[in-house]
């Protein structure tokens, strides 16, 4: 297992089983939506999943749309201010062969689903995967509660399935 997802594991963040799906998920190169408030670890989160994204692939940062421009196969966005946050996660949603890992919390509210129907609506690609990581506080510990992996159907309907690790 990645050291960093060992860490939180250790830590009491995520489960043995939630770690190891997450290192399944970006060997495949997986998109990550890590979700919840700041409070509750997602910045952690996110910075750990980068951190293992990085270890096999190439990665962008995004601080803006013209890094975009620049070719990886994952891009990072993350807290992000004075940026169309939603338009900035489509126009990576709608690049070929490219994956992204970024936030959505009440400073970057959005609709993943509504995009993800606009996305299709645009170029009809129904092959990546988007993992929802859903963060909480349980006990007034930080914890991730949730993975909700999601793809598209031949029409263009989400599919859910949720691993509660």
């Amino acid at each position: 297992m990645n050291p960093m997802l060992k860490k939180l594991v250790d830590q009491g963040f995520m489960t043995e089983a939630f770690a190891n799906y997450i290192e399944e998920a970006v060997a495949n190169k997986d998109s990550f939506i890590v979700s919840g408030h700041k409070g509750w670890g997602i910045l952690p989160l996110f910075a750990t999943i980068g951190a293992v994204a990085k270890g096999n692939f190439s990665m962008k940062q995004v601080k803006s749309f013209g890094d975009l421009a620049d070719d990886a196969e994952y891009y990072l966005i993350g807290d992000l201010k004075d940026i169309d946050y939603a338009k900035l996660i489509t126009d990576v949603m709608l690049k070929q062969n490219a994956s992204m890992i970024c936030l959505k919390d009440p400073d970057h509210p959005y609709s993943f689903f509504k995009l993800l129907g606009d996305v299709y609506k645009t170029n009809g690609d129904s092959s990546k995967t988007y993992q929802v990581l859903e963060c909480g506080k349980i006990d007034d510990e930080k914890k991730l509660v949730k993975i909700t992996k999601t793809t598209l159907n031949e029409k263009g309907r989400p599919v859910k399935v949720d691993f509660k690790g």
